[in-house]
């Protein structure tokens, strides 16, 4: 069986979306993999036999006459990522429409659609294309245009509302993409054989937009054995959160360093180290920073943060509250939140119960959860007067993830959907 998978970022471990296909596809013996890119990174995965990557310096270099070829077979050394990255952190931090109408006017006259592209696909000729949906329309372009070059079936992996019209802007422009997105992501649906959404919220959704059965696919980890429960906690407890606080999470965590300090107040009873790799304003620094009560530590490799989840006594996720952001990420489902279930640690959770992650820890009762600084307060308070009850929770935290993250139960699914699509 041959598989083509493909994303926007290069297909590396030490970011989010490359890590979860890792997860996905690794383990699968009967199974080429094979990844397609969007961006002039090298991969770093050690599961896919051969990768091809299309990058935007590539096409604007041939639009200026350079003789650059568009498309090109990563070889171990014919990457130029610095200049590209360069590029990307500038456009990250002057975002606009008008970089997005430019960027998908550049990936209409860029000429990916080459031979050098057909060769790849014609060399791998893979069975099944597993194509995570995005928030712009060149990758579905690219979806339907190896849809006619191959009889390869189509798996599609939703992560992030990218169609329904529950979101909050006065921009006309937004909508005018909004809904160019929205024709994109029904031409894909149109030819997928296959819809996997990373939440309940998100499959309620999608099942009545496209019409079908979508299933439940999200990271997972292994859950035998009995849950690492921290029998001693430290003093003065020790809260960790690690992630990012883009989208005015930010705002969530300077909640709880309010709580924090009003705990504290007689002395301190528990602090808060937050690990995030989001560049912070002098606002954010402000209210995240309050001493000897809340430490900002920045950015750490990803292969640090396993040992820093489990030395914690308390992990911590949080959702924006205002009302824009709370749409944005209200059918998403954060990958850390199966780290924080493997790691067996109690879970404080603040942000809209409506938020579908907020919501999976609600239903299956796994966190301590909280949308105002006075529940959060009370909800806290208790729990850390009982470590009994953080351990309670601990341990429901990683019964939450061996009943529905659990990675054999998944993989199994995924292969039993990989064979079943090949063989139709």
């Amino acid at each position: 069986m041959r598989i083509l998978v493909i994303s926007r970022s290069a297909w590396r471990n030490d970011n989010s979306t490359g890590n979860t296909l890792t997860d996905f596809f690794s383990d699968f013996p009967d199974a080429e993999i094979f990844s397609l890119c969007m961006r002039e990174q090298p991969p770093q995965n050690g599961i896919a036999k051969r990768h091809f990557f299309i990058s935007e310096k590539q096409m604007i270099n041939r639009l200026r006459g350079k003789k650059t070829m568009v498309g090109v077979e990563y070889k171990g050394e014919n990457v130029d990522n610095g200049s590209e990255k360069a590029m990307y952190d500038a456009a990250k931090k002057h975002p606009s429409y008008l970089m997005y109408a430019a960027r998908e006017i550049l990936w209409g006259i860029g000429g990916w659609k080459n031979e050098r592209l057909k060769q790849y696909i014609k060399e791998i000729n893979p069975d099944v294309i597993f194509f995570p949906t995005f928030g712009c329309y060149y990758p579905h372009k690219i979806l339907k245009y190896l849809h006619t070059l191959t009889d390869a079936k189509i798996m599609l992996f939703h992560a992030d509302d990218h169609y329904t019209l529950k979101q909050r802007s006065f921009s006309p422009i937004y909508w005018l993409y909004r809904f160019g997105l929205r024709k994109w992501m029904r031409r894909s649906a149109r030819i997928a054989d296959i819809h996997y959404c990373i939440s309940d919220v998100q499959k309620e959704d999608y099942d009545k937009a496209f019409g079908c059965e979508c299933k439940l696919l999200t990271k997972f980890a292994d859950f035998g054995g009995e849950p690492p429960v921290k029998n001693e906690y430290s003093n003065p407890y020790q809260l960790v959160f690690t992630g990012n606080v883009n989208i005015n999470r930010w705002r969530s965590l300077a909640l709880l360093v309010k709580v924090l300090e009003r705990m504290n107040s007689e002395g301190i009873k528990a602090q808060l180290r937050i690990y995030t790799a989001t560049s912070l304003n002098d606002e954010m620094k402000e209210a995240l920073n309050k001493d000897g009560i809340s430490f900002v530590m920045g950015s750490v490799p990803a292969i640090e943060i396993p040992r820093i989840q489990n030395e914690a006594d308390i992990l911590v996720h949080v959702e924006s509250t205002d009302r824009k952001n709370r749409l944005i990420v209200r059918q998403s489902f954060s990958t850390k939140i199966v780290d924080y279930f493997k790691s067996a640690r109690p879970i404080v959770a603040i942000g809209p119960k409506e938020v579908a992650s907020i919501r999976h820890l609600i239903v299956n009762d796994c966190a301590i959860v909280a949308d105002n600084e006075q529940e959060l307060y009370e909800k806290l308070r208790i729990v850390l007067e009982s470590p009994d009850k953080l351990q309670e929770y601990a341990t429901q935290a990683y019964m939450c993830g061996r009943k529905n993250h659990d990675k054999k139960q998944q993989k199994e699914m995924l292969w039993k959907d990989l064979v079943r699509l090949t063989e139709m």
